[in-house]
Formats: structure tokens, C-alpha cells, sequence
């Protein structure tokens, strides 16, 4: 497929750039630009060629935290926590050297970092790898593939997956380096994929045109993996301890858990499971052997509303006890609460309630 843009493509990203002129003159801009300069400093710091594998733990944290793919988190120690957890220091260093230095091409590189290292998603990571090589890697996020969608690229890239391969990430800077060249065309000076990100966002926040919904609206599609990760975002936000992938019973691994301890009495557990395909029957199981665990207080399966129905069908049959142990979400509710989430707590963060830890 084809990383060239159609004359249609072209014309709806040009579209933008006039109002793009005008959010540049707002303060939204100039708060921006000092950040992304204190980011660039930062990085040239801890993760240049020489001081990479000589990362602290400190460091990392504060490169983790600082991320604007945590800005929605309220607890963002968690998030620099699970990284930390969940790898030894030294594989992370070496990693992180293989991914921003190493020789081989980037799409191996990038494979090889996502599979090595647990704990940090694809927006996480990309936003980490342009802010050191800005001229040759773009940020894969949610406002990202908004954007793109707006603009229709959807044909051209992957826009509704959360996780993206390597071959998938390469492209996706291609198309980034052709809209960086309308930019420096119309007089945006030399942009780099930074800039474009920036350009992205400001479609989101000027009255972006109507979308048409193209997905059925009880058989829609949605990212498993991205769901889960939203959940365990949303529970630390709400104030529960989270685990995702968490064996919770015998024979029984679940996408994410929420804890809460009941002061000295003792805790409850809240378990999710994503249901996208699958065996129904395999869920069901997996379900009942989760509620073979005492502390568990509720079973909830997140899915689209098809699939709810089916499964709401399939249980019908069985134990009263094990049916008023369930609930049903759909997975759209799931991402929609999670954004609303994001911007309640960069709105919140503004009051510097909370100091960072590292």
C-alpha cells in the first residue's frame, strides 16, 4: 500500500492550516513550546547515546511521569512503579539503547523493545522516541488517530488499533513526514514530527468537523488490549490498588482487577474480564473459577453490546448466585469514561495537588 497522499488528503490536511496559524498565536502554544523544550533538554540529558545505560531509577521516573501519555493519570507513580516491577533496571537500560541507538531498522528495534519490555504502551513509547529523534518519530496516541481519521487517512493506516507493529510504525512516520512537508511548503518554517503532533492536536481542539459513525452500533469493533489498559487507568484513578493479567483463583488469569481494603476487615476485589472473541463458554469458565476466590466482589465482562447479549443468553441457565455475581459494560463506555477521566485530571494536575515521587 501506497505511503503517498491522495489530491483529497491533501487538501483536507491543508484545510486545517489556516486555523492552525491562529492556535499558534494562543497561550495553548507558548505553554507548549517551553514544554517541549524542557522535554528535548531533558532527553539529550538521560537518554543520549552516552548517559542511556546509565539511567537511574530516579530518572526513569521522571521520564515516565512526565510523559504526556500519563497526563490523565492521578496516581502516575503507579505508572513509573509497574515499568520498574515489572523489568530489572538493567534490561530497560539496554533496551532503551538498543531502541533509540541500536543499528538495526527501526522496525525491528521497535518489535523488539514492545515484546522485551512490560509495563509501557505503544503511546508511552513513541512519545519517547520522537522526543530524541524528533525528525524521524512520530507519537502513535488516541489524539493522534483521531486526527488522522478526521483528516481520512483511515485507509492508510491502522487507526483503530491501540498496539501497532513496527512495519506499522514506520509507516505511520511516513505519512507524518509527508504532511510535514505541506507544513514547510505553507511556511511552517522546518517542522519536525513534534510540530506535526502539535498540528493534530489543534484539529482536535477547533471545532473538528462532524464524524459519521461507520461502525453498527451493537457489532463495533474496539482493541482488546487498549480497553484493559484503560481499565487498570481508570481504577487507579478511582482510588483502587490494580493489577492487570493478574492470576486471581486457580486456572483463572483476568484482564484487570481493582482491590480495596476495607480498613482492618480485609479486602474486595472487583474483576474485569474483555471479551472481543473468543469462546463464550471459555469466559464463562474462566469466570466461575475467578469466583472460587472469597474476596471477590463482583464479575464484570466488558464487550460490545452483540456479544453482551450472547453472553447475558448463555448464563441465563445457570446458578442464580453466579448471575447476580455479574455485570455488564460495554467497551465503548469503557474508552469514553477513560477520556473524560484524561481531561479531568490534566484539568486537576494544574493545582499541583500531588508532587511527583521521583
Amino acid at each position: 500500500m501506497s505511503a503517498r497522499l491522495e489530491p483529497s488528503q491533501v487538501q483536507s490536511i491543508e484545510r486545517y492550516f489556516e486555523q492552525f496559524r491562529e492556535f499558534l498565536k494562543t497561550d495553548k502554544e507558548k505553554g507548549w513550546d517551553r514544554e517541549r523544550r524542557d522535554r528535548v533538554q531533558l532527553y539529550e540529558t538521560l537518554l543520549s547515546k552516552s548517559s542511556v545505560d546509565k539511567l537511574t531509577e530516579v530518572e526513569l521516573g521522571q521520564i515516565l511521569q512526565g510523559l504526556w501519555a500519563n497526563a490523565g493519570w492521578t496516581n502516575k507513580t503507579y505508572v513509573a512503579n509497574r515499568v520498574l516491577e515489572s523489568n530489572d533496571l538493567s534490561l530497560i537500560r539496554s533496551e532503551l539503547k538498543n531502541l533509540l541507538w541500536g543499528g538495526e531498522p527501526l522496525e525491528e528495534r521497535y518489535d523488539r523493545f514492545r515484546r522485551t519490555v512490560k509495563g509501557l504502551g505503544p503511546a508511552g513509547m513513541t512519545e519517547i522516541m520522537a522526543f530524541v529523534h524528533p525528525n524521524e518519530c512520530g507519537l502513535w496516541n488516541e489524539r493522534t488517530r483521531e486526527a488522522l481519521h478526521i483528516l481520512g487517512l483511515d485507509k492508510m493506516l491502522p487507526l483503530k488499533k491501540y498496539k501497532i507493529t513496527g512495519e506499522e510504525y514506520v509507516r505511520f512516520n511516513q505519512i507524518l513526514q509527508s504532511i510535514r512537508r505541506l507544513m514547510k511548503e505553507k511556511d511552517f518554517g522546518d517542522p519536525n514530527l513534534i510540530d506535526v503532533d502539535f498540528f493534530l492536536y489543534s484539529i482536535l481542539t477547533t471545532a473538528p468537523p462532524e464524524v459519521t459513525e461507520e461502525e453498527p452500533v451493537e457489532d463495533y469493533d474496539f482493541d482488546h488490549d487498549e480497553v484493559a489498559d484503560r481499565l487498570i487507568e481508570i481504577g487507579s484513578g478511582l482510588g483502587f490498588e490494580v493489577e492487570s493479567e493478574r492470576l486471581i483463583a486457580k486456572g483463572a488469569k483476568v484482564d484487570a482487577i481493582w482491590t480495596a481494603k476495607i480498613a482492618n476487615l480485609g479486602i474486595i476485589n472487583y474483576v474485569f474480564e474483555v471479551q472481543k472473541g473468543g469462546s463464550i463458554d471459555s469466559l464463562i469458565l474462566n469466570l466461575q473459577k475467578a469466583r472460587n476466590n472469597p474476596t471477590v466482589q463482583k464479575l464484570v465482562v466488558v464487550a460490545n453490546s452483540r456479544l453482551i447479549k450472547e453472553i447475558r443468553e448463555e448464563v441465563a441457565n445457570l446458578s442464580e448466585d453466579f448471575r447476580k455475581s455479574l455485570a455488564f459494560i460495554e467497551a465503548k463506555e469503557i474508552l469514553k469514561a477513560a477520556s473524560l477521566l484524561q481531561e479531568f485530571n490534566i484539568i486537576l494536575s494544574k493545582l499541583e495537588l500531588v508532587k511527583p515521587q521521583f
